[in-house]
């Protein structure tokens, strides 16, 4: 079962990568060109929002229900500190995606409330880039230290 969703979470994390980077470059063209905001850009934007809680709520299932490490549970966070990959994963990775999403959604709600269209892609190009670079600086620390 771990595995089918571990290969899930891979797939939800690269569409949402793909997702970020589209929402992220139309909010930033739309913004350095002024143009209109169209509903379908909101519609991505909710879809983007949406992907990002889809990826907590497996990677909650795999972190608590579903991990693989045997004898995971029986150390003491001391000990677990000192493990590269179960500090990366039980900290590190949770903390990155977690501000990830409370940044998106924060920004999301702050959108909706702008009038101007110009300001709506400054926002949207501030709170959803920044959530990508967390997203994807979180990603590169896992390959690079090969967890």
């Amino acid at each position: 079962m771990y595995d089918i969703v571990i290969k899930f979470h891979y797939v939800i994390s690269t569409i949402f990568i793909i997702l970020a980077l589209i929402t992220t470059a139309w909010a930033l063209v739309g913004w350095i060109k002024d143009l209109p905001c169209p509903r379908s850009f909101l519609r991505l934007s909710w879809v983007f929002i949406h992907f990002l809680y889809l990826q907590l709520l497996t990677g909650i299932a795999l972190y608590f229900f579903l991990k693989p490490e045997a004898g995971a549970n029986d150390l003491s966070m001391e000990e677990a500190l000192q493990q590269n990959s179960l500090r990366f994963w039980a900290i590190e990775h949770v903390s990155l995606m977690l501000f990830a999403l409370i940044i998106s959604q924060v920004g999301r709600l702050i959108i909706k409330q702008i009038s101007s269209d110009r300001k709506k892609y400054r926002a949207a190009t501030l709170y959803y880039g920044i959530s990508l670079m967390v997203v994807m600086s979180s990603a590169l620390m896992a390959i690079f230290r090969n967890l």
